[in-house]
This record gives C-alpha cells, sequence and structure tokens, in this order.
C-alpha cells in the first residue's frame, strides 16, 4: 500500500462529517457528494464506510469507516493510510512513513497539537510516534498502531469530535 494522505478536499469533508456530529445521514450525504463510493451500510451495526478518494483526479482510494453518533459509542472516523507488514525484520520504512505523512498532514492542517510516543506493554521496546491536531470542529490523530495486524502494521488517521481528550493508542472499542 502506498502511503498517502487525504487530500484538501478529503479533509473538508472529514471535517464536515465531524461538524455534523458523525451523524449516518449526514455522514452519507457529505460522503455520497464528494463522490465517494459506499461500501458497507451497517446502521445496525453503528457504522458505515465509504471508499475515500485521496488524491483528486487520480485512481487513489482508502477506506473511511465512521462509527456513527447512533451507535451509542464516541462517534469517530478513521482512514488506514499505510500497512507495513515487514515489522520483524525492520522498523524504518514504518518511522520514515510516518514521519513523511505528518510533515504532509502539518501541510493540510498547519503545526501539530501534541505529538510524541508510546509503547504497548505486550511489544518491548518498540514506541509507536503519534501526533494530533485539535481544529475548531475536528480532532485528527495520525498515529503508528497494529489496528488491524492481519495487514501489519499501520499509520492510522482517526478522525475524532472536536475538544475531546485524545489517548493514545486510539482504537474502535
Amino acid at each position: 500500500m502506498e502511503a498517502v494522505i487525504p487530500s484538501r478536499d478529503a479533509v473538508a469533508v472529514l471535517r464536515a462529517i465531524s461538524r455534523a456530529g458523525f451523524s449516518y445521514q449526514r455522514t452519507k450525504e457529505l460522503c455520497q457528494a464528494a463522490r465517494w463510493k459506499l461500501v458497507d451500510d451497517e446502521l445496525d451495526l453503528g457504522y458505515v464506510a465509504f471508499e475515500m478518494g485521496t488524491v483528486p483526479g487520480q485512481d487513489s482510494h482508502r477506506r473511511l469507516a465512521v462509527e456513527v453518533s447512533e451507535s451509542g459509542r464516541l462517534p469517530r472516523a478513521f482512514v488506514p493510510l499505510f500497512y507495513f507488514e515487514e515489522y520483524d525484520v525492520h522498523r524504518e520504512p514504518f518511522d520514515l512513513t510516518y514521519r513523511s505523512l505528518s510533515e504532509q498532514l502539518a501541510g493540510v492542517l498547519g503545526p501539530p497539537s501534541s505529538s510524541g510516543e508510546y509503547t504497548c506493554p505486550h511489544r518491548e521496546g518498540w514506541r509507536y510516534f503519534y501526533s494530533w491536531w485539535s481544529l475548531t470542529d475536528a480532532t485528527f490523530v495520525l498515529v503508528q498502531d497494529e489496528f488491524d495486524i492481519q495487514f501489519g502494521m499501520d499509520v492510522t488517521l482517526w478522525v475524532l469530535p472536536a475538544n475531546v481528550s485524545v489517548a493514545v493508542p486510539v482504537s474502535g472499542e
């Protein structure tokens, strides 16, 4: 998977989803207006997912999953931007990709509000990096993680409501 950040237009849609409170109907309307393909419509499970265009005019897509406000859980969305399968060999490409994505996002969102590293008890000696941007209408969190380890380690962009406290790792639970 080539590492790519969402375009300014895609970020504008993500911010609009947050402003709309991650509501099921409004999320669908916004994503469909952006011409993103609906791939999972699971209101009974509390989420909806789209094939999100990342770069205008190119065939570059990422899966956007939105946990809607009607789910009864904290509403949020996430977009995996990069999977790294060879983490058991060396991690330098994983870290370089994270840094590159973070710098590119800073070009779109401005300087991060916070950044740092964290560890997980099940993988001693491994550091995971994160950055987040607290904006007036949304909180964006870029994080190295193992969210879906079957695809490898990942760099994922999370979209949370504005003014929410951020704890890493961010998870769908």
